[in-house]
């Protein structure tokens, strides 16, 4: 991964960490959803596995819009404004819905067989590492971008 040095902000380091901290918090969110014991989860009724998608999007884009950019901000020394970085926050939750609305709908539609209990793990696990990254680093390159005296 290229290492992107912005004013003291490394995107590439805060995206790795959010690649992390999102993995760790899907898998315990996963694990309290669908317990700890395997046995196969259907995509709809009964487990509801695809929309899943869409509380676990919502709240992976928020905070990793939020937590990274206000991180950023303390060590820029505030020279940032508090009002832009909660309203793209809100943005990428938003986003988050739709994007998490769009997989839960596009699964859900399709009659797939239930799918084994570690492998949803994984996918959880990856999916929310993922766009935690992508989300950290879009919050974090537009927080610079704005940023005043630039």
């Amino acid at each position: 991964m290229r290492q992107v040095v912005t004013q003291g902000v490394s995107i590439g380091r805060e995206a790795a960490i959010s690649v992390v901290i999102n993995g760790v918090l899907s898998l315990a969110f996963f694990l309290a959803v669908f317990g700890t014991a395997p046995h196969p989860l259907n995509w709809g009724a009964p487990d509801y596995l695809a929309l899943d998608f869409v509380p676990q999007s919502i709240a992976v884009a928020l905070m990793s819009a939020l937590v990274p950019a206000l991180i950023a901000r303390r060590k820029l020394n505030g020279r940032s404004v508090l009002r832009g970085i909660l309203l793209r926050a809100a943005f990428f939750a938003l986003a988050g819905a739709l994007l998490g609305g769009l997989l839960a709908f596009s699964i859900g539609s399709v009659p797939f067989p239930s799918i084994g209990w570690h492998a949803a793990m994984f996918i959880k696990i990856a999916y929310g590492g993922a766009l935690g990254a992508l989300v950290a680093g879009l919050a974090l390159r537009r927080l610079l971008a704005s940023m005043p005296g630039k």
